[in-house]
């Protein structure tokens, strides 16, 4: 009972550390790496970076990307 004690506590303390640096909410993912032991880790590192993904945004508009929808769906689509 102590190892799977002492596995959720370093499960979370590393969930936390990869959530800070993936800039997600590293208390909600230090809980979930608690709660979920090394699962809850694996969910973490699983995890897209926020920083990439704006990153990715900005090279894609300055080489002239530009949405169709704010949503990402088709100007004019209606649901008929």
């Amino acid at each position: 009972m102590l190892f799977v004690l002492i596995a959720h506590l370093i499960s979370a303390g590393l969930s936390k550390t990869v959530a800070a640096q993936k800039a997600r909410n590293s208390n909600r993912w230090a809980v979930a790496g608690f709660l979920f032991g090394p699962l809850g880790l694996i969910a973490a590192v699983g995890m897209p970076d926020r920083h990439q993904i704006v990153y990715l945004r900005y090279l894609a508009e300055q080489q002239g990307y530009q949405p169709r929808h704010a949503c990402g769906g088709q100007k004019g689509e209606t649901d008929a």
